[in-house]
């Protein structure tokens, strides 16, 4: 994605000239610009594969670009395509991590202050939440102040926590909306998911869907009969899939639920969990206990995508909260049958009934009932 291409309602004059002095310019005049992509890790994921994406992609356009994040346990598999990309600096800041923590917080914030006020950035571009929010309030500190773009990728406002966390996630992006230029969400429902909230304001948002190269995933149905051996299913087999962090936000307990109400009287019936994450051993103890263990597996490392994809008869993505639901994508785009929940940007993805079945979320019912469907 291309600083240009944003559109400029949602800037301010101020920010209008640091991102393009002379408007009259032709798009191959446009000045270089010195850009910091900001986010809390670069862990396996959508976010972070698109801020990637675009870090690359502005920095082939001949824009300087740094790329600033806290500690990853799982980086993303493009983290080494950027780092041999030249335009692009990376920097790790240690302090920065997902969870509340006041002294790592403050030191990040200094860090991040420092590096807008001595690199002179013209654009900072936030990523996810904490970096967001540490991001946008490192610009009022005393010193050089950029356009702000901020990016959250989804958003917190259901599904993460309970109703005091959630309020106070709601009060703190009210707080800081007013502090970027611009705000990009992954639908237009994203944007107004915040503008029913109270935050931000019409006209500040600018709807830019999450790039993805589909070129590995459109021959990738001749590879089914060798990937269904790969991972040892046979043709009689009926293999609901999905992809993803093997954790709560992800519903992937719900699409055991509802794989366990199916499989009941459909012995042919298997269920394949591709990733990892805190719910991985739990989910192997539910199926035990559930009788399915020798149907059910769970990957426990990432997979690629087009290598397991094409071996899926129904890929399913139940979760609780999702940005866009870049997985739906790549599946559609190796020919799958897909079923996921109606939220955040997913009903802007499946159109329902065609390509795909929408789905309350939290509901193991609904996910047998798709899997009988399909």
């Amino acid at each position: 994605m291309s600083i240009a291409a944003l559109p400029t309602p949602g800037l301010n004059q101020r920010s209008s000239r640091s991102l393009d002095p002379d408007p009259h310019r032709s798009r191959c005049e446009r000045p270089r610009l010195a850009i910091l992509h900001l986010i809390t890790r670069l862990e396996r994921g959508g976010s972070s594969d698109c801020t990637l994406l675009q870090a690359i992609g502005a920095a082939r356009r001949g824009h300087r670009v740094l790329l600033a994040s806290g500690p990853s346990g799982t980086p993303s598999p493009l983290l080494e395509q950027a780092r041999a990309e030249p335009g692009i600096e990376l920097l790790e800041i240690p302090h920065l991590v997902r969870r509340i923590s006041p002294l790592r917080d403050l030191r990040s914030l200094l860090t991040i202050a420092r590096l807008i006020r001595n690199r002179r950035f013209d654009v900072l571009h936030t990523h996810t939440s904490k970096a967001g929010a540490l991001g946008r309030l490192a610009t009022r500190l005393p010193g050089h102040r950029p356009a702000v773009i901020h990016q959250p990728h989804g958003h917190l406002f259901y599904g993460y926590y309970g109703p005091l966390g959630t309020a106070f996630v709601r009060f703190v992006e009210r707080m800081l909306a007013p502090l970027a230029d611009v705000q990009i969400t992954l639908s237009s429902r994203g944007a107004e998911e915040h503008l029913c909230r109270g935050i931000g304001r019409p006209g500040s948002f600018a709807t830019i869907r999450s790039g993805i190269d589909l070129s590995r995933y459109r021959h990738a149905h001749r590879n089914r009969a060798a990937a269904r051996a790969r991972l040892g299913y046979l043709p009689q087999h009926g293999v609901v899939g999905t992809l993803c962090r093997l954790e709560r936000i992800k519903g992937v307990e719900d699409l055991l639920d509802g794989f366990a109400l199916a499989a009941a009287t459909r012995p042919g019936l298997r269920l394949f969990f591709g990733g990892d994450g805190p719910l991985a051993e739990p989910l192997l103890e539910r199926a035990r206990a559930f009788g399915l263990a020798d149907r059910v597996t769970v990957a426990r490392e990432w997979v690629p995508p087009e290598s397991v994809l094409p071996a899926f008869d129904l890929f399913v993505l139940p979760s609780r909260n999702e940005g866009m639901g870049r997985a739906l994508v790549e599946a559609m785009a190796c020919g799958r049958p897909v079923a996921a929940s109606a939220v955040g940007g997913i009903p802007e993805v499946i159109e329902e009934g065609r390509c795909g079945l929408l789905i309350p979320p939290r509901d193991p019912h609904a996910i047998s009932l798709a899997i009988a469907r399909v």
